[in-house]
C-alpha cells in the first residue's frame, strides 16, 4: 500500500506548484470546483471590422488572457462530495454533444481528491485520491498516467499495513439527504408530484425565494448559461460571450417575443427542483444532487433543500 504522511501534504502542494499552475481547493471558497473548467463568464469569439478578422476564444479561469489552448493547471484537494459532481459534471457536459470549452480545460488539468468524509471511494473523474485511514496517514489511489506521475514522489512511501482503508473515517452517520439519493426514483416520482399534488409547499417556497440563483452557483452540478452579443462603444468590435445562468432567475424562460414559460418564482424554483430531481432521473437514471450543502449554507433565504424534499416525500407517500 502506498501511503503519504499528513505533515507532507504542504511539501507536495510545493513540489507539484513548481511543475504547474495550482490551485489549493483546501483554502475555502464560496464557489465550487465547476468555475475552473466551466467559466463563470468566457468569450466564445470576437469579430474585428477593421481587418475583417474573426477570433476563437479559449479563455483562462485565472488571468482572463486570450489563448486557444487553457494552460495546464493542478486542483488540490478535491473533498468526496465535489469528486462525485466532478464524475457527474463530465457525464452531463458530453451530452448531447460534448462541451468543447469544458473539456479543453478538464484536459489540461490534473485533479488530486482529498477524502476525509464517509461513502465510497469514485475510482473515476480524477487522477489521484488520498483517502484518509488515520490522524497521520493518506492511502493513495492511482487513477490515471498523471496520478501515476505525481505518485512517484519521495514523498509518497510504501507501507506493510493491511488494508485498512476507511478505519478513520470521522462520521458514520448519513444525512437525510444522502438517504433520499438513494433512491432517486422516488424522489423523482414525489417531486413529479408536488406540483398539483402539494401545491402549497410551492406556493410556500414562492413567498421564502428572492429568486437571486446563488443556490444555482454555488451548486457543483448545474450548469445553466446565458449567451450574450456585445459590441465596443466605437462600434469597430462585437463578441459573443457565454456566461453562468440560473432558472430562477427573472426572465431565464422568456424568448423572443417577450413570452415567459416561467413567469412566476414559484414556477421558477420548481423548475429548479424538476430539473435535478426529474428531468436528471430520466436522462442520467440519477438526481444532480451528491448532497454537498453548498446552497442550504449560501441561501440568503434559508430554505434548506433537505427539510422541503422530506416534507414532499412525507406527502407523498401519504397519499
Amino acid at each position: 500500500m502506498l501511503i503519504i504522511k499528513k505533515e507532507n501534504l504542504d511539501n507536495l502542494k510545493d513540489e507539484l506548484a513548481k511543475e504547474s499552475k495550482l490551485v489549493d481547493l483546501q483554502q475555502r471558497d464560496v464557489l465550487p470546483f465547476k468555475k475552473y473548467f466551466f467559466l463563470v463568464e468566457e468569450e466564445i469569439f470576437s469579430f474585428n471590422k477593421e481587418d475583417n478578422k474573426l477570433s476563437s476564444k479559449g479563455g483562462s479561469a485565472f488571468d482572463g488572457k486570450d489563448q486557444k489552448e487553457p494552460e495546464p493547471f493542478i486542483l488540490f484537494g478535491l473533498p468526496l462530495r465535489a469528486t462525485e459532481a466532478l464524475v457527474q459534471l463530465d457525464e452531463i457536459m458530453k451530452t448531447p454533444v460534448p462541451d468543447f470549452y469544458y473539456f479543453q480545460r478538464r484536459k489540461a488539468s490534473t485533479v488530486i481528491s482529498i477524502i476525509e468524509e464517509d461513502g465510497p471511494v469514485p475510482h473515476l473523474g480524477v487522477d489521484l485520491i488520498l483517502e484518509k485511514i488515520n490522524d497521520k496517514e493518506y492511502k493513495v489511489h492511482i487513477l490515471t498516467e498523471k496520478g501515476k506521475n505525481i505518485s512517484k514522489s519521495k514523498l509518497f512511501v510504501k507501507s506493510d499495513k493491511k488494508e485498512i482503508a476507511g478505519s478513520a473515517k470521522k462520521n458514520k452517520t448519513m444525512s437525510e439527504l444522502r438517504k433520499l439519493l438513494l433512491d432517486p426514483e422516488l424522489l423523482k416520482d414525489a417531486v413529479e408530484w408536488s406540483w398539483k399534488g402539494f401545491p402549497e409547499i410551492w406556493d410556500d417556497l414562492g413567498k421564502r425565494c428572492i429568486g437571486c440563483g446563488i443556490c444555482t452557483y454555488v451548486c457543483p452540478l448545474c450548469h445553466c448559461f446565458s449567451i450574450e452579443d456585445g459590441c465596443s462603444l466605437n462600434g469597430k468590435t462585437c463578441s459573443k460571450t457565454r456566461k453562468w445562468s440560473a432558472c430562477t432567475l427573472p426572465e431565464f424562460a422568456t424568448v423572443t417575443g417577450g413570452h415567459d414559460f416561467h413567469p412566476s418564482i414559484k414556477e421558477r424554483y420548481y423548475n429548479w427542483f424538476y430539473h435535478k430531481f426529474v428531468r436528471a432521473y430520466k436522462e442520467y437514471g440519477k438526481a444532480q444532487c451528491v448532497a454537498c450543502g453548498n446552497c442550504q449554507r449560501q441561501c440568503p433565504a434559508r430554505i434548506n433543500i433537505e427539510e422541503e424534499l422530506l416534507k414532499i416525500i412525507e406527502k407523498y407517500q401519504e397519499k
